[in-house]
Formats: C-alpha cells, sequence, structure tokens
C-alpha cells in the first residue's frame, strides 16, 4: 500500500488540508462501490484517510422479489453499516430509482457537488462500457462531472476545488471496446477477510441484492490465488 500512495503522492497529496488523503468512490447501487473497492477503501481508512462512498440509485429495484420503497430503506441500511464494518467516514445513498440512472445535467451537478464538497484529491468510478445501463450512466456522469469540478461558474453555489482530483477506474472484465489495463494495483490481502465480512453477514440474513446468497458466498468466499511468494494476491483495485 505505501508503493501505491508513493504514485499518488505528487497528484493528491498537494491538495490534502491535513496531510491526508480525501478518497471518494462513486458507484451506481448500494453495494457497487462495496464489491469494486472495500479492500482498498478499508486500506486507506485504516491509514487514516478520508473515504466516502456515493450510491447514486437507491436500490429499490436491487432484489428478485422485494421492491420499492421498503427495499430502499433496507438498502441504504445495508450501505450504512457496511461503511461501519470498512472504517470509512461516509456511505451516501443518493434517492435517484433503479434502472432509471441517466446522465442528466441534474445528476451532473449532484455529482459536481459531491466532489467539491468532499474536497476529493481521489475519485474512484465504473468505466462507461458496463453491462447494466445504471452502471455504464453512472461511470459518463462521473466523468462529464470531472473538468467542471474546477470550473467557478458551474454549481456555483458550491466552491470549486482549485485542482482536478485523480480519477481511477474501479476493475471490471469487460473487453469491449479495450480490456481494463490497471496503472495502480492495490494488494487486498491483508484486508481480504473485513471484505468478505462486510459481505457475509447481510447474505446469510438473505437480505438484498439480485444474486442469491450461495452465489454471492461463492464470489467472496473463494480462496485467493497465491502469489509468487506464496502469499494470496489480488490485482486491480478492489
Amino acid at each position: 500500500m505505501k508503493s501505491v500512495l508513493l504514485l499518488l503522492l505528487p497528484l493528491g497529496m498537494m491538495l490534502a488540508q491535513d496531510g491526508k488523503l480525501r478518497v471518494i468512490a462513486i458507484g451506481a447501487h448500494p453495494d457497487d462501490c462495496d464489491e469494486k473497492a472495500a479492500g482498498t477503501a478499508a486500506k486507506f481508512a485504516a491509514l487514516g484517510h478520508h473515504v466516502k462512498f456515493v450510491a447514486l440509485a437507491n436500490g429499490d429495484a436491487g432484489h428478485q422479489s422485494e421492491g420499492g420503497g421498503a427495499l430502499a430503506r433496507r438498502r441504504r441500511a445495508e450501505a450504512a453499516e457496511s461503511g461501519r464494518r470498512l472504517g470509512i467516514e461516509e456511505y451516501v445513498t443518493l434517492d435517484n430509482h433503479d434502472g432509471e440512472l441517466l446522465p442528466t445535467l441534474e445528476l451532473r451537478m449532484q455529482v459536481v457537488r459531491l466532489i467539491r464538497q468532499w474536497k476529493a484529491d481521489i475519485v474512484l468510478l465504473h468505466r462507461s462500457n458496463d453491462y447494466h445501463p445504471d452502471h455504464r450512466y453512472a461511470g459518463t456522469v462521473v466523468q462529464d462531472a470531472a473538468y467542471l469540478v474546477i470550473v467557478p461558474n458551474v454549481a456555483s453555489d458550491t466552491p470549486p476545488l482549485k485542482k482536478n482530483p485523480v480519477f481511477l477506474y474501479f476493475q471490471d472484465p469487460f473487453q469491449n471496446p479495450q480490456p481494463f489495463r490497471p496503472d495502480v494495483a492495490v494488494d487486498i490481502s491483508d484486508v481480504w477477510d473485513k471484505k468478505c465480512t462486510r459481505w457475509m453477514p447481510t447474505l446469510r440474513r438473505c437480505t438484498s441484492g439480485c444474486r442469491g446468497p450461495k452465489e454471492y458466498s461463492i464470489r467472496f468466499r473463494r480462496i485467493p490465488p497465491r502469489g509468487s511468494n506464496g502469499s494470496p494476491s489480488r490485482s486491480g483495485s478492489p
């Protein structure tokens, strides 16, 4: 993790007010940031850096048999509990409907304000070539906001940032139009159990999410592959 920070320090630390990085991860749904960046977030938080997760949609369609306001409240509560377990400072869930995210001007301004209010040094986001339209448009709207966070006369009710944050994509398996190629990789071997612990208690209670507990259990409880030195390894930025 120290080597990763050394790569990011020249770009990010000049912006931090207290010698700590301010990281915001912006996903489409409650659980996207957890799946894509929980390990990295836990490591940053343990080092005293400021980490915030944002879900642009409220999760109200993210279950095979439940839905609506009751599910949205449940997903929001699960997200808050996830943030507590990971040790991050905030987990915010916006009140946009699942399956209806679009890169509108209104949502763009919401994202601009969120990044500015957090005084972000690093922003993590979806790539815009995902299978799920909410993921694609979440990535697109953050990209659209990326330059505007420093423009004073855009969303002028929120002070602009003095310099652009570093924008980094979540790892994904998609090959078209081009495969994901990591420029920064974070080894989360030492926090793998914490990442799994964030997921497993809610799965045992059969809470929300389209996929069933067994599938998620296999996905997140599998034994990490061994690196060349015999220790577990993870690539990308999970």
